[in-house]
């Protein structure tokens, strides 16, 4: 297997994570630590197939994951956002750059803003009691995959 092979087939790995938590975080409102750990523990295999394995290179993404990390972890602080959220938000920096990480946070900003309004639509139509629990790990994941999209367009074009 070429290391462009395994750097592609650790994104089709990223992406069933992220498949999966999109579901786990609809039907349960739950982003598994075991999951989360999988996508953490896949960046550096990804980052050896994809030549980004020297040490400036590993601390960039190792600094940038803490930022982020610190960053959702002063939102889960205030109740703005959830544990899981925090944490997926967190192994995702592991896999990109810097600044594909900035585009996720503002993809899944925009993404959120449309997962919020739905999910209230529906909390609102089934007479739903208490506050509505948003899934907003639907829009991180889905914002990864979106960057994971991103990725591979640029690639063959």
């Amino acid at each position: 297997m070429t290391s462009e092979t395994l750097a592609y087939a650790t994104l089709g790995g990223l992406a069933i994570a992220l498949l999966i938590s999109i579901y786990t975080d609809i039907r349960y409102r739950l982003i598994f630590n075991k999951i989360n750990i999988a996508i953490a523990l896949g960046a550096p295999l990804f980052w050896l197939a994809s030549g980004g394995f020297n040490l400036t290179d590993i601390s960039v993404h190792l600094l940038t994951a803490a930022i982020t990390f610190s960053v959702f972890a002063t939102a889960f602080h205030f109740g703005a956002m959830g544990g899981g959220d925090v944490k997926l938000f967190a192994a995702l920096a592991l896999w990109f750059h810097w600044v594909e990480v900035i585009r996720l946070i503002l993809y899944a900003s925009i993404i959120g803003a449309a997962v919020t309004l739905i999910f209230l639509a529906i909390h609102t139509w089934k007479r739903g009691e208490g506050r509505a629990r948003i899934p907003y790990g639907v829009a991180i994941a889905l914002s990864g995959l979106w960057i994971i999209g991103e990725r591979i367009f640029n690639h063959f074009t």
